[in-house]
């Protein structure tokens, strides 16, 4: 990301580097993209994940078989997010509600968990070197799924993906 000699500039391109990095990973666990995932760390970065503690490439790898084994669908959304920077180094808490649909497509998991990080900029580059997650609560409730709406996919298929997003050959307009 380019630097700029003004502080206050700098700081709010720094925290959006920030925010984003914290967001890619999100958004790469939601489609089991382990390079996405691996892109919001260093190469020497440690994860404590509950039962996981490990470096970027086996996080993606232990991510994406846990959610595939357990669940059809899941989502993760950061919500208040807070961060201190201080020169090449910032120290962040993200909260993160997320959904998991159950195998059984009948049950979702809702929770909230902290991301805990502490995140260097190397190369002009924000990325977490060290993460710590925290699970606050979870419990379940019944799926009521609404019909009509396409499912997202955890390959290249999903219309994420798709450049430029157009309108799907199913498309048509409720009566």
């Amino acid at each position: 990301m380019a630097q700029t000699s003004e502080p206050s500039l700098q700081y709010l391109l720094d925290r959006q580097a920030i925010l984003d990095c914290i967001h890619r990973y999100c958004l790469g666990v939601d489609r089991h993209d382990a390079a996405m995932i691996e892109s919001a760390f260093h190469l020497d970065a440690i994860d404590e994940h509950g039962p996981f503690s490990g470096g970027p490439g086996a996080l993606a790898d232990w991510a994406n078989s846990f959610h595939a084994e357990h669940f059809m669908a899941h989502t993760h959304h950061i919500t208040t997010h807070g961060c201190e920077i201080d020169g090449e180094v910032a120290h962040a808490q993200s909260h993160c509600l997320y959904g998991l649909r159950r195998k059984d497509g009948q049950t979702v998991a809702l929770g909230a968990a902290r991301y805990i990080d502490r995140l260097e900029r190397r190369a002009g580059e924000w990325r977490i070197a060290h993460r710590r997650t925290l699970i606050e609560w979870r419990g379940e409730l019944p799926a009521n799924m609404p019909e009509g709406y396409a499912q997202g996919t955890w390959d290249r298929s999903d219309p994420s993906y798709e450049r430029p997003l157009a309108a799907s050959a199913t498309h048509h307009q409720p009566p």
